[in-house]
C-alpha cells in the first residue's frame, strides 16, 4: 500500500512564525495519528513510511492458539498492537480465543498493544512501566519459574526477551505473527530523503532499528547515503530517537543522536523533541 508524502499546514495563528518541520517514518497503521501528534506539538511533517507490515502464519501459530484453548499457558504477551491483530486475524474461531485469553494472565508492553487489546475485548493483566522487552523482563523476571510462556510478535523481536525468561525459569514458547520488511522505493521516501538534503527538515525522527536501516538503504539506493549522514550530523538538525537500541543503531552508522526518549511511545519522543525548539509554551 503505498503512502502519500504528506506536508502539513502551516498553524493558521497568526501569531505564530515558521513551524519547524519534522521528518517522520512510521508504519501506515501509524501514519496518521503520528502527523497529527506532531502537529498538536507545534510542527510541520514531512511523512513517507520506512517499515512496511507483513503478515506471517510460522509452524509455532497453531501450538500457541491450543495452549491458549487449552488453558496450557500463564501467561501471554503481546509486543505490539500489529501482534494483537495479526494473531487474531489467524484464529479460527476469534470469540472463544479471547475468552480463553480472559482466564490467562495477558500482558501488553505499551499503551497502544493495550488500547488495541481492549478494542478486541482482551483484557490485560499487566503492563510494564518500561514500553520495552528489557522493561518488561526487568518487572515479571521474579514471577515468572515454572510457568508457560506464549509471547507473539514480529519476525524482528528482540531475543532478550526470550532467552531472558527462560533463564528466569519459564518455558518459553514464541511464535511470529507478522514480519517487518522494507517498504519498494517509490515517491514518498524518496521525496523525504531528497528534503534532508535540501535541508529543509529541522529534525528526524526514529522509532526503530529496522527504520533505521531501511532509511539508509533508501538512501544508498538514491546514491546519497554518505550526504545524508552527513547532513544528519550537522548542527542545523535535530535526530531523536526512541530507546537505546535504535540510538545504537544510529550510533553504528556514525549517525550522532541529540534526543533519546527512555519512554518507547511516539508522543514522548515528540515531546522530547519539542524541548528543542519551544523554549516555553
Amino acid at each position: 500500500m503505498a503512502s502519500t508524502t504528506i506536508i502539513s499546514n502551516a498553524s493558521t495563528d497568526s501569531s505564530t512564525c515558521t513551524r519547524p518541520t519534522v521528518a517522520i517514518m512510521r508504519p501506515v497503521r501509524y501514519e496518521q495519528d503520528s502527523i497529527q501528534v506532531c502537529r498538536q506539538a507545534g510542527f510541520d511533517v514531512i511523512s513517507a513510511p520506512m517499515i512496511e507490515i507483513l503478515d506471517k502464519r510460522d509452524e509455532y501459530f497453531d501450538g500457541f492458539v491450543s495452549r491458549i484453548l487449552a488453558g496450557q499457558s500463564d501467561i501471554v504477551i503481546f509486543t505490539s498492537a500489529n501482534g494483537i491483530d495479526h494473531t487474531l486475524d489467524k484464529v479460527p474461531d476469534r470469540d472463544a480465543f479471547i475468552v480463553a485469553l480472559n482466564r490467562l494472565t495477558t500482558i501488553a508492553i505499551g499503551p497502544k498493544t493495550r488500547e488495541a487489546a481492549l478494542e478486541q475485548g482482551i483484557e490485560i493483566s499487566f503492563m510494564p512501566e518500561s514500553y520495552s522487552s528489557e522493561g518488561l523482563l526487568d518487572a515479571i523476571r521474579n514471577d515468572v519459574q515454572g510457568k508457560v510462556v506464549d509471547i507473539a510478535r514480529s519476525s524482528h523481536g528482540a531475543p532478550v526477551l526470550v532467552e531472558g525468561l527462560k533463564a528466569a525459569g519459564a518455558e518459553v514458547h514464541e511464535t511470529q505473527v507478522y514480519e517487518i520488511a522494507s517498504p519498494a522505493k517509490d515517491s514518498p521516501q524518496e521525496e523525504l530523503i531528497q528534503a534532508i538534503m535540501d535541508r529543509t527538515v529541522d529534525a528526524v525522527v526514529f522509532t526503530s532499528s529496522m527504520m533505521v536501516r531501511n532509511f539508509l538503504e533508501m538512501a544508498s539506493q538514491m546514491g546519497c547515503e554518505d550526504e545524508v549522514i552527513g547532513i544528519l550530523n550537522g548542527e542545523d538538525i535535530v535526530v531523536a530517537a526512541i530507546g537505546h537500541p535504535t540510538s545504537k543503531t544510529l550510533n553504528i552508522y556514525k549517525i550522532q543522536v541529540n534526543i533519546v526518549s527512555n519512554k518507547y511511545t511516539f508522543k514522548a519522543l515528540i515531546d522530547e523533541t519539542r524541548k528543542f525548539f519551544f523554549v516555553s509554551d
